[in-house]
């Protein structure tokens, strides 16, 4: 059986908003809770794995072209800020409150800095199926078969 090629559009994908989050409906800070980055607080909350999400500050829940790759942080000692959708800082020992330090942890999803006002929106990507693409034995062949029904509709002119 011959093998076909398969191109995959490695960025193309459909996004559809799911939700949303506010970073300070996580775990309060003091408890030394996990730390999350804005797709794997997506993860924990929304299910499936971080990379099935995009994260974003623009409250737009209908555009995909909004979407910002950015979220929400609480950093601890320093504030709330935006970074990248896969942005965390968990120097060990692990936990948001462990060491503790100014700038030891950051995390998308903890009770720490942040206010209400401070709202991830997730978006599920969706990836596009692979295409299949047929190899050069198959055109090959295709074109054989082109050239023999070519040459049997010629002959049959002639007769």
């Amino acid at each position: 059986m011959p093998f076909a090629l398969m191109l995959v559009a490695g960025v193309a994908s459909a996004q559809t908003y799911v939700g949303s989050f506010h970073v300070q409906d996580g775990p309060a800070w003091g408890t030394n809770p996990p730390v999350y980055s804005g797709q794997e607080a997506a993860a924990l909350l929304f299910g499936g794995s971080a990379s099935d999400y995009a994260i974003s500050i623009n409250p737009s829940t209908t555009n995909p072209g909004t979407i910002t790759h950015t979220a929400y942080y609480s950093t601890w000692g320093t504030g709330c800020a935006v970074f990248p959708e896969t942005a965390r800082i968990d120097d060990a020992p692990p936990g948001y409150a462990v060491p503790g330090g100014a700038g030891t942890a950051r995390s998308a999803y903890v009770a720490d800095w942040c206010n209400s006002g401070q709202t991830n929106y997730v978006w599920r990507l969706a990836p596009v199926a692979p295409v299949s693409v047929p190899t050069l034995g198959q055109w090959s062949l295709l074109t054989l078969c082109l050239a023999a029904a070519g040459l049997g509709m010629r002959r049959l002119r002639k007769a």
